[in-house]
């Protein structure tokens, strides 16, 4: 396949399905925007999730809310000169909002689960699509569920959840791919406010069927021949107000 990474991905995959000409001007062009605060602040508490059972599994824990701010925050700094970010609340106001959501992490979520890998890169070849398959698992526990952590403003709709599961079954490929068939459960931590007060979780779980994988190859398949074949159109729709790519779209031949 003639794509312009050396595999494909869920990021790839969601960004070509949410809009072909997007993906041409991120992948094709290369042109870098600035991200919004909402997905900054997820990346952040990734970062420090991951910092968090790192230290857990080395059996030291953060055992104090000291500890657990100073994480975030450390996080936070570094990566907001890493990054240009398009901010609507102020930088504070996200951190404050970020570091509740962590905080609510680390007492509602995290002592209940037993970490056995942690934010673990993996990629295998699809040999029938001539295709290299490439997904970061936030963490595999030692249950051998696959859990994915999402950050957000409101409850998931059941097309919100439906729509999520690609992800998940392409990490559930990835693994079994990699170590054999051991997945139980796939499990996605949805944590989420639009504010730093009243923070929620939504738990979904399920597992993921052979019939899913075959629908995860077929997605995989138009979405991979299309790129090769730059096939790039304009995905029109009241969301293109709000694409970060919006001016460049208009102003491109």
């Amino acid at each position: 396949m003639n794509l312009p990474k050396d595999y494909i991905s869920h990021n790839q995959i969601r960004l070509y399905q949410s809009c072909p000409k997007k993906y041409f001007f991120s992948y094709i062009e290369e042109i870098s925007v600035p991200i919004s605060d909402k997905i900054f602040i997820g990346m952040v508490f990734h970062a420090a999730a991951e910092e968090y059972f790192k230290q857990q599994m080395e059996g030291q824990p953060p055992a104090t809310s000291h500890d657990l701010a100073q994480i975030f925050r450390e996080k936070f700094s570094r990566m907001q000169t890493e990054n240009q970010v398009c901010w609507v609340a102020s930088p504070e106001q996200a951190e404050k909002r970020g570091l509740a959501f962590f905080h609510h992490f680390s007492r509602e979520i995290a002592p209940h689960i037993d970490p056995l890998m942690v934010e673990k890169e993996l990629e295998v070849d699809i040999p029938s699509l001539s295709v290299r398959l490439r997904g970061i698992i936030d963490l595999v526990e030692k249950d051998f569920s696959i859990t994915d952590f999402k950050t957000t403003t409101s409850r998931w709709s059941k097309e919100r959840i439906k729509s999520s599961y690609l992800q998940m079954v392409i990490y559930k490929y990835l693994f079994e791919k990699s170590f054999g068939n051991a997945i139980s459960d796939l499990k996605i931590h949805i944590i989420y406010s639009k504010d730093a007060n009243g923070i929620k979780n939504q738990l979904i779980v399920r597992k993921a069927s052979d019939f899913e994988f075959d629908r995860m190859l077929e997605i995989i398949r138009y979405v991979t021949e299309n790129i090769s074949n730059r096939v790039f159109y304009k995905n029109e729709s009241y969301f293109c107000g709000f694409c970060e790519y919006a001016e460049i779209c208009r102003n491109h031949k």
